[in-house]
């Protein structure tokens, strides 16, 4: 399956980093000359931005946030305050590691760590791999504000199973990450999980849920959102208008 494609992809390489680009994208123009600029800075992992196009390669007119609200900046992770710093400026699960296409990584690094197979089937096994790296004393992050990706809009292969399919997708494997690296850290875990509610934020998720999801799925998410500390009878409350919403999509 593509979780294990991920992983056979990067043990088949034999330089010092990978980039792993997904099929679906592109490189931007001049991307690897930019990336050359910064490799002085030896870091474990850079980590750029991306362009949002149409299938089309069209650029898109309201594109999606940047990763993280900063330029382009070098992070040190010598203790958790260190991360949860790094956390509170991520704007989207794209920050800690979701989209492969951003993702350049020192191979040792990627080779020294130990995988847990239970991520397998989540879609994100290589964020496990990512936040190992991450949590790993001394790991240099390098951010890269320029968009070195074209990332082609309309085209995630994790819809194939439905739109309410893809949003639960995020949850059940950001809320695993964040129990089973950060589950001793209550500050952590919880500065892991607000980069979570900034990719989905519950009003717009919920409605978005509300229209597209059937009884399980609109159950399964509003357990999610009460684990993120979330008033659960709000989300129901919302969840129950999903006729209404429906509706109202189709108008607009």
């Amino acid at each position: 399956g593509p979780d294990r494609n991920f992983l056979a992809s990067v043990s088949l390489a034999n330089g010092d980093y990978c980039w792993i680009f997904g099929s679906d994208d592109a490189l931007a123009k001049d991307s690897l000359a930019i990336l050359q600029t910064y490799l002085d800075s030896q870091a474990d992992i850079y980590l750029c931005d991306r362009k949002e196009t149409g299938c089309d390669l069209v650029e898109i007119r309201n594109p999606h946030r940047s990763w993280l609200r900063t330029d382009d900046e070098l992070y040190v992770f010598n203790n958790n305050l260190d991360r949860e710093i790094y956390l509170s400026r991520c704007l989207s699960i794209g920050g800690v590691f979701s989209y492969l296409s951003s993702l350049i990584v020192k191979k040792e690094r990627w080779d020294a760590i130990d995988f847990d197979a239970s991520y397998i089937g989540t879609s994100y096994p290589h964020v496990f791999i990512m936040m190992s790296v991450f949590n790993t004393p001394g790991c240099l992050l390098h951010y890269i504000s320029k968009p070195l990706v074209i990332c082609r809009g309309d085209n995630d292969s994790f819809e194939k199973k439905g739109k309410a399919r893809r949003i639960l997708i995020d949850f059940i494997a950001y809320l695993k990450l964040a129990n089973d690296f950060y589950s001793k850290n209550i500050s952590l875990k919880r500065a892991f999980e607000n980069v979570l509610l900034k990719e989905r934020p519950w009003l717009y998720t919920t409605l978005a849920m509300a229209c597209y999801g059937n009884s399980d799925e609109k159950r399964d998410l509003s357990e999610f959102y009460a684990k993120l500390g979330c008033n659960k009878n709000m989300i129901n409350t919302v969840l129950r208008f999903g006729k209404l919403a429906y509706a109202v999509k189709n108008i607009t």
